[in-house]
């Protein structure tokens, strides 16, 4: 089994050990002040059902700036800016020997700019990126040499040679949700749309028990839906427990053709669950989602696991 976990999904890992939360910067410096904070998730399947397969790993860095302190959302768009790269693969359930009803390998590197505001109570978010798919992006060919070198089962050329082909799509997304909130729980309906790379509206929401994420800043993994404490609020201590679900309507994406067996499903549905620890200086958080097929001749659904780890410094 572990030799089927490519040291891409290594890197991914070490990556997302990122140091989130800066003391110096949330509480030395005066309110009003601009400040950065980073985090990141990473989602692999690995972490959830063992396969390596489709959605099989992703990696999401988000720095935010702007708009006074981090914990609070300004009360208007642009004074809050969220940078978000990240990079994903997206590989057939067999990366030697693909069937020829399975997808094709796709690499997937974006990078966006997204403003988040709040106005009558509600969350709103809302910008765009350009996402490269394609060889040309090189995580593929990365894949490869770093299986070769460590001796494990590699993408077989013919993965390679039949990936997605290289582009740049503008995508452009945004989200609305509202936050229903007692001193241990969080209710979070919401909706969010997207047109560009794929194009899909989406609706679902996220229910959180404990004493931690109950007040923090959120973001989303855009693979798993699994919500990230992004700027912790101070009292936000102790275990939380997360639960959500989705479903989006797709009317496009060019991950898959619109035609014969590989044509997209139009309904996607996500369930997901999971667990954070968090006290004032280090979080950990997993959490497993369910997605549902995404095209017709997709054989079953996946399982992936996510890991978001925080440190102070």
């Amino acid at each position: 089994m572990l030799k089927s976990v490519s040291i891409t999904t290594a890197i991914f890992a070490a990556l997302s050990l990122s140091p989130v939360y800066a003391d110096g910067i949330l509480k030395s410096k005066p309110a009003g002040e601009k400040k950065l904070q980073i985090s990141s998730i990473f989602t692999n399947d690995f972490l959830g059902d063992g396969d390596d397969r489709w959605r099989t790993g992703s990696l999401d860095i988000s720095a935010t700036f702007g708009g006074g302190d981090l914990r609070e959302l300004p009360n208007n768009a642009w004074e809050r800016y969220q940078l978000r790269f990240r990079g994903e693969i997206i590989s057939p359930s067999n990366i030697t020997t693909p069937v020829a009803t399975d997808r094709q390998y796709a690499g997937v590197l974006g990078l966006g700019l997204f403003t988040h505001f709040q106005k009558s109570s509600y969350d709103i978010y809302y910008g765009g990126e350009l996402v490269f798919v394609g060889e040309n992006t090189g995580i593929g060919a990365l894949q490869r040499n770093f299986h070769e070198e460590l001796d494990i089962l590699p993408p077989s050329a013919a993965v390679l040679n039949n990936q997605i082909a290289n582009a740049v799509y503008p995508t452009v997304h945004g989200g609305i949700s509202k936050s229903f909130r007692s001193e241990k729980r969080l209710i979070r309906p919401f909706a969010e749309v997207q047109a560009g790379v794929e194009s899909f509206a989406r609706i679902g929401a996220d229910v959180v028990f404990g004493g931690a994420l109950i007040d923090d800043f959120l973001l989303r993994d855009s693979v798993s839906g699994q919500l990230v404490s992004h700027s912790k609020a101070d009292h936000s201590k102790g275990f939380g427990f997360l639960m959500g679900a989705d479903a989006a309507y797709v009317v496009d994406s060019n991950y898959l053709p619109n035609s014969g067996v590989l044509a997209f499903e139009s309904f996607r549905p996500r369930a997901r669950a999971g667990i954070v620890y968090q006290q004032e200086k280090f979080g950990l958080f997993y959490g497993v989602s369910w997605l549902g097929k995404e095209f017709e001749a997709q054989n079953d659904s996946q399982v992936v696991g996510s890991l978001n780890i925080n440190v102070s410094f």
